[in-house]
């Protein structure tokens, strides 16, 4: 498989957080629509085996996050604990080589995102009321975002044009939440062909949410769940998907081994009434140093 890493810089805000399981999905989307549900179904069809496209979160422009390990692992002091939970970025040398412990704050990576809670009204469509005391308000969280990094592996059956034409339907249509209102817009660089200098590793680091059920490795992560909701035509009829226990982005693997991989993880099915519907259980993965 390939893997390429594109810049994004936010036209807009956004209602919805970048994360690698959502992309994938508005991908997906973006697939049916360009190129026709029988293109999209094909390449579904072996995606519990041989997954055509895998995407990462986004990251601060030429840094990556810090791997999620206790502070032992780290080579931090674990007397600065408030410290160190704000130093979360580090380049990509610096992770393949284990240098953790020069990790940087969002400032000095210019990672600059603010966040901002916009209130609403809810309005009754029946009796055009906004609720039975007149006020019925509630807040949706809007993010300001700088530019992003974010990484995609796609194999031979899905084309680089192809890649391309649909990451730009899908940064004009919007991303995430509130779309139709405008949020989720951005431009996006040239996509850059990449391959990690060290490949060989028994410890990876996952950049994206993934299951790490069945894995025969030690693992650190922190859980995330998932609550998905159904998008585009799918959204009209059940939009709620059942909730996945995951493990997020930056979650270190540790094999008994060495081992050569691009990725790791699993599809997800039969968390949707609809279906056909899978999830992005996979996560690209990044060699680092062998921890021990």
């Amino acid at each position: 498989m390939k893997l390429y890493k594109t810049t994004i810089t936010p036209n807009s805000n956004f209602a919805t957080s970048l994360k690698g399981d959502t992309l994938f999905g508005q991908m997906c989307w973006a697939v049916f629509y360009l190129f026709g549900k029988n293109r999209l179904d094909t390449l579904l069809a072996n995606y519990k085996s041989e997954p055509f496209l895998i995407v990462s979160d986004g990251f601060a422009p030429n840094y990556l996050p810090k791997p999620y390990l206790p502070s032992s692992l780290l080579g931090e002091d674990s007397d600065l604990k408030k410290e160190n939970r704000k130093k979360i970025w580090l380049r990509l040398e610096e992770l393949q080589n284990g240098e953790f412990h020069k990790a940087i704050e969002d400032e000095k990576a210019f990672n600059s995102d603010t966040k901002t809670m916009i209130i609403h009204n809810s309005i009754n469509y029946q009796t055009s009321t906004t609720g039975g005391d007149g006020f019925d308000p509630y807040g949706i969280e809007e993010r300001s975002l700088t530019p992003k990094d974010i990484y995609f592996l796609v194999s031979d059956a899905f084309s680089l044009d192809m890649l391309i034409k649909s990451f730009e339907f899908l940064s004009l249509q919007g991303y995430g939440k509130k779309s139709s209102t405008g949020k989720g817009r951005f431009s996006f660089s040239a996509f850059e062909p990449l391959e990690f200098k060290k490949k060989e590793s028994t410890s990876f680091m996952t950049l994206s949410a993934f299951t790490p059920y069945g894995l025969n490795a030690k693992a650190y992560y922190e859980p995330f769940t998932r609550f998905g909701k159904h998008g585009a035509d799918l959204a009209n009829k059940n939009p709620f998907k059942k909730p996945l226990l995951l493990a997020d982005k930056s979650a270190v693997v540790v094999f008994e081994e060495k081992q050569v991989l691009q990725y790791i993880g699993s599809a997800i099915e039969g968390h949707s009434t609809h279906s056909g519907t899978v999830h992005q259980g996979y996560s690209i993965v990044v060699p680092i140093k062998e921890l021990r």
